[in-house]
């Protein structure tokens, strides 16, 4: 104890301010580390958070005639919790006096029993309706925009009657809205995001006491006894169900579990993402820190020999030399757990930060105090080794020896200036230890390859999301006949797109569901009539035959299959046998309120081949013939200088799915997955510029350090003519060549990390793997790190300028 105290005595205003970095560095680090793991974990169980708080269903069951008397049936169906309908009314929205008959718009649904409660919407502005108005409703914020409205506003819908042959309007309803919510489910693919106003039970009753035959459809949202695991039970009975009511009727389900499992997948990069830069921040701590560690010990060690002549062993130097250390990680990282706290509210990131109901100031104790502590002992670890080293009482592991950089750079015959200085780059002052150097070093590798990395990542994030073709949209327009149920099968497309000027190429797309191998998977049908107007392949080829087929990268995994192998498409006599052909990267984009492919999910045949599949080869009915597998999207490529405003006019006024307002334009839409890593922004460079400054200046601090134990050499090349300008040079070259080595290791190596980083993640959610690497950024952004770098050392510089040579060499 004593030879502790006077230790700390002894070396206190050498070490003093070394001592406070060490617990800045551990506390800012710390925090930041600590608070992105938590916050990681966090974001990637906020969905799950918000699916109990929302009392989300595990499926929806449609009913697609408008017969109420069905959904009770439905319903009361064993082994059930609890249900709650909603009704599409047919209705359409009065926008500056006129009815807007766009499919995309009228969507108007009403609700029965329990909704408010199942299923509950989340409210982004205002509140949902009273339990007992007739005239309040809500609206999706892109409906609030249609009508140009806000809270309070009032919104007008005419109704139809939905039985009747030809449209017979059956009179006006006007509401206050109350509320803009969020429709579950939420933070799905833009394609599936629900565009609606919404009734609540009373005022449904009163529209449908008010307006006969005013429902088009329904869906029955199911709370199933054993969750997913009963969805198969439920189908058997919704069979049973449809038999005994007769008349054709098929019930289509579906399973809200396979969606919410999407949701989770789109989510859990950006969480990994998060978890990562927490990593890099602790990386950053143990190499900072160790620094820091390094050049205290290195200031204590002239009591050494004190230490030795008091009796102490070499374990007992390096544990007393130690102490100050101990005490310095360990305020500091009691500061970082606190630090974390403190920047809890920020997580969740991403979209899913809206609809998590437990925001705030959170305390996690695994991540806080097992994460704090595992960073502790990491700490302890590393004083310890240094300790020991500096324990060394005879002096052997002193470095005395010359840098074999130096050399060759000194026989170069280079001015004195540049000479020493990188001599003092690369060896440690004289009589002192080699692994401050290596310190310096590898901290500044480590920030460069940083940077580099997420720079190299960024830009290939924001060429995802400024290249649409890399997500899967292939084309400039996409025209959509009523979210994919519509179709064209009673035009003769070819005659009517052959008549289109500017027109390049075009191909049509039709969606369902088959089983592959057993499993039910998304699939989109492909046909091509002018150019090669479809998504891009990834690996492989494109298919070219009818016994050709290509997969998304996670439907690929999710069979257990390859390139090459074969799989099982269809059951019974039109089931075939079919060779997969490559991977592709698939739109999000099919049926809406279904199971459809999107980034990574689904496959694709041609359209012929699924046709023949679910036997519907020779169907020659009417457009309006509800068969979703017959081809209800056209994927139109234009000529150069082609407006595309007024084309898509002329195609809309077409009325090609048999009535106004059935075929639309569906503008560029993301799949859930580039939503959310959207939202990461700059967050990878921001976390490697905090941690290239914090090298930085642990770099100014530690040439600092060495221009001050280097007085001696110092004062005697000023006495022999070194000017001050000279001095200040040499300190600039020093920091140029250890951040010079570090930028010559960190860009490729950080190239490469970055490259392999977007490599994996692109592969992760089943886009076209393009990586961008900004050369001219990184030639920029490096050299300006040199810059700064340089410019940090002015203190240093001054201070070896100013050294009083004549009293230190009189003081020696």
């Amino acid at each position: 104890m004593r030879a502790a105290l006077y230790c700390w005595r002894a070396t206190l205003r050498r070490t003093g301010r070394t001592v406070v970095v060490v617990i800045v560095l551990c506390a800012i680090l710390g925090a930041v580390a600590l608070a992105a793991v938590a916050g990681a974990l966090r974001t990637e169980s906020a969905y799950g958070r918000y699916l109990k708080a929302s009392n989300a269903s595990d499926v929806l069951v449609n009913v697609p005639v408008p017969n109420l008397s069905i959904i009770p049936r439905v319903a009361a169906l064993p082994r059930i919790r609890t249900s709650a309908a909603l009704l599409g009314l047919d209705a359409y929205p009065v926008v500056h006096g006129q009815p807007d008959a766009e499919f995309t718009t009228d969507n108007l649904t009403g609700s029965l029993g329990d909704l408010f409660t199942q299923d509950r919407m989340t409210v982004l502005e205002g509140r949902l309706p009273s339990p007992h108005s007739t005239d309040e409703i809500v609206l999706t914020p892109d409906i609030a925009r249609l009508f140009g409205v806000g809270i309070g506003g009032k919104v007008t819908y005419e109704f139809v009657n939905g039985a009747s042959y030809r449209i017979e309007y059956t009179g006006y309803s006007t509401y206050r809205a109350v509320g803009i919510v969020a429709v579950p489910p939420v933070l799905v693919d833009q394609f599936d995001v629900v565009s609606a106003a919404v009734l609540s039970p009373v005022a449904t009753r009163a529209a449908l006491a008010q307006h006969r035959n005013a429902v088009q459809f329904s869906w029955v949202g199911l709370r199933l006894t054993n969750g997913s695991a009963g969805i198969p039970a439920l189908q058997s009975s919704l069979v049973g169900l449809a038999s005994k009511i007769g008349g054709g009727l098929h019930f289509s389900v579906r399973e809200l579990t396979t969606v919410h499992q999407q949701v989770q997948q789109a989510i859990r990069p950006q969480a990994v993402a998060l978890a990562a830069f927490g990593a890099l921040a602790a990386l950053a701590l143990l190499v900072l820190v160790g620094q820091g560690l390094a050049r205290l010990l290195d200031r204590s060690a002239l009591q050494h020999e004190v230490l030795k002549a008091m009796g102490l062993t070499r374990a007992q130097t390096a544990v007393v030399g130690g102490v100050a250390g101990l005490l310095a990680v360990s305020g500091g990282m009691a500061l970082a757990v606190a630090g974390a706290v403190a920047l809890s509210p920020l997580a969740p990131v991403g979209p899913v930060r809206r609809f998590d109901p437990a925001r705030g100031v959170q305390f996690d104790v695994t991540v806080l105090v097992g994460g704090g502590a595992i960073l502790l002992v990491a700490l302890v670890g590393v004083l310890v080794l240094l300790s020991w080293r500096a324990g060394d009482l005879e002096g052997e592991s002193r470095y005395s020896g010359r840098s074999a950089v130096a050399q060759a750079t000194a026989s170069m015959g280079l001015p004195t200036a540049p000479a020493l200085g990188v001599r003092y780059a690369l060896e440690p002052p004289p009589g002192h230890r080699r692994g401050v150097v290596w310190a310096n070093l590898l901290g500044s590798i480590v920030a460069v390859t940083a940077v580099v990395a997420a720079v190299v990542f960024g830009a290939s994030l924001n060429g995802l999301v400024s290249h649409p073709v890399r997500y899967g949209w292939r084309w400039d327009v996409l025209l959509q006949a009523e979210g994919g149920y519509g179709n064209f099968s009673g035009v003769n497309l070819d005659k009517f797109m052959a008549a289109q000027r500017g027109v390049s190429g075009w191909s049509t797309f039709a969606f369902s569901q088959l089983t592959i191998d057993g499993q039910l998977i998304p699939i989109l049908g492909l046909a091509t009539h002018v150019g090669a107007v479809e998504p891009p392949t990834i690996t492989g080829h494109p298919i070219s035959g009818p016994r050709q087929i290509e997969l998304g990268t996670d439907t690929l995994r999710q069979l257990g299959k390859a390139v090459g192998e074969t799989v099982e498409v269809g059951t019974g006599r039109t089931a075939r046998t079919m060779t997969i052909v490559g991977t592709v990267t698939l739109p999000s984009l099919g049926l809406q309120l279904t199971d459809h492919v999107s980034l990574g999910r689904g496959a694709m045949l041609s359209e012929g081949t699924l046709l023949a599949i679910e036997d519907l080869s020779s169907h020659t009915g009417p457009a309006n013939e509800s068969f979703s597998s017959l081809p209800s999207t056209l994927a139109i490529d234009l000529d150069a200088g082609v407006a595309t405003g007024p084309f898509v006019n002329r195609m809309v006024a077409a009325n090609l799915g048999g009535q106004a307002g059935s075929v639309y334009q569906v503008h560029r839409v993301l799949g859930a997955a580039v939503l959310n890593d959207v939202q990461m922004g700059d967050q990878p460079l921001t976390l490697a510029v905090v941690v290239t400054a914090a090298v930085l200046v642990s770099l100014a601090a530690t040439v600092l350090a060495s221009a001050r134990r280097r007085r001696r050499e110092l004062a005697v090349l000023k006495a022999l003519g070194l000017t001050r300008r000279q001095l200040r040079e040499v300190i600039a070259w020093q920091t140029s060549t250890i951040l010079v080595i570090a930028v010559a290791v960190g860009l490729p190596v950080g190239a490469a990390a970055g490259r392999w980083a977007w490599a994996g993640f692109a592969a992760s959610i089943g886009v076209v793997p393009v990586t961008v690497v900004p050369v001219v950024t990184l030639v920029l952004g490096l050299v300006g790190l040199v810059a700064v770098g340089s410019a940090l050392t002015a203190l240093p510089g001054v201070v070896a300028a100013h050294n009083p040579g004549a009293d230190t060499l009189h003081g020696e």
